[in-house]
């Protein structure tokens, strides 16, 4: 597609920004969140994987910043239980004088999840939803019974009971596939997704419309967000590497392959796949063309960076900006991103 550079739409989507809790040390993590808050950007979501907890780091976020919305994006259902999903978010409204939120949910990677946790993702769809609806419910209700399948809660309440009338807490899940996509639509205020393009969010849309209207709800009140992967300098050599890395990473999961193909790209997903498979990391981003590196990453001029931002922001998707750092400038990177994309999208 032609990215226009010429869109003179008002922004007013939320702009946001992601972080690896493993890949900077505290005091540059704070500064990150600091950095963001003054650069105009609207959250700051955390994930987590092999990394630091994200739930205490957003508590000492939510000390030293005062405006930014905090958030995750994503944390795993598999990891915590719903009441113990609630009980934190709940606790980070408070520490944050009510800036916590999207509450992200997901299944967490295959990897991190069967290596790190001996976990199998069993069942994720019916477990998204027993999740989502717990967690709402201990968040808004005096009581909660809940006879699900997987959770059964019984006349339970939080000690410091339900967050006040008025104080919506969103709770985004994180949805490639269509099933996922479409219990986004029943149950959750939004989609976290990756590698959008237009024929992704089209796909998208539909789906959450399709599970809106079977809930009975509004599918405009489901927001959806992608994150947005950046290269941190286009014009050098390490830095493109660090995003075809990136790049491979994802296609070294086959649940990326469709949005691959309806880019016209799933040959090309499927060689670095089977690279990775092999265990040749390097082999596989060298693998990585331009078009996928140009389809799914911010990685061109200023100009087309900044129209791909726009048309999303324009588009009512809120962008999760996702730096692509080198490993030799990882904190510098972070920040250089951080600046560029506030840039593109006209914010700060």
């Amino acid at each position: 597609m032609a990215w226009d550079p010429g869109s003179k739409a008002v922004l007013r989507t939320p702009l946001g920004l992601m972080l690896h809790t493993g890949d900077l040390p505290y005091p540059e993590i704070v500064r990150y969140a600091q950095t963001a808050e003054a650069s105009g950007y609207d959250q700051l979501l955390l994930t987590e994987e092999s990394g630091k907890e994200a739930f205490s780091l957003l508590a000492l976020l939510a000390q030293g910043t005062e405006r930014i919305a905090l958030g995750t994006g994503i944390v795993s259902f598999y990891t915590r239980t719903p009441t113990l999903l609630a009980m934190a978010a709940r606790s980070l409204f408070e520490l944050s004088g009510g800036r916590f939120g999207p509450l992200g949910l997901g299944t967490g990677g295959i990897g991190f999840m069967s290596r790190g946790h001996g976990v199998p993702l069993d069942r994720p769809v019916g477990r998204a939803r027993e999740t989502v609806e717990i967690v709402r419910s201990l968040l808004t209700e005096s009581r909660t019974t809940y006879p699900g399948r997987w959770f059964k809660v019984e006349d339970f309440h939080l000690r410091e009971g339900p967050l006040p009338a008025g104080s919506p807490l969103p709770i985004w899940l994180a949805a490639l596939g269509p099933q996922m996509a479409k219990m986004s639509g029943k149950v959750a205020d939004g989609l976290i997704t990756n590698w959008l393009i237009p024929e992704s969010l089209a796909e998208f849309r539909s789906l959450v419309r399709e599970g809106a209207e079977s809930a009975g709800r509004d599918p405009a009140a489901v927001t959806i967000a992608s994150l947005t992967m950046v290269c941190a300098d286009p014009g050098d050599e390490e830095a493109v590497m660090a995003a075809r890395r990136g790049v491979a990473f994802y296609c070294a999961s086959l649940h990326y392959h469709h949005i691959a193909e309806l880019a016209g790209l799933g040959e090309e997903a499927r060689r670095v796949y089977a690279a990775w498979e092999s265990r040749d990391f390097d082999g596989a981003a060298h693998l990585v063309t331009d078009h996928l590196l140009e389809r799914f990453t911010l990685s061109g001029s200023d100009a087309d960076s900044s129209a791909r931002l726009r048309w999303m922001l324009d588009e009512g998707v809120v962008p999760i900006i996702y730096p692509l750092p080198r490993r030799s400038r990882m904190v510098e990177d972070h920040f250089l991103v951080l600046r560029r994309a506030a840039a593109w999208a006209g914010r700060g």
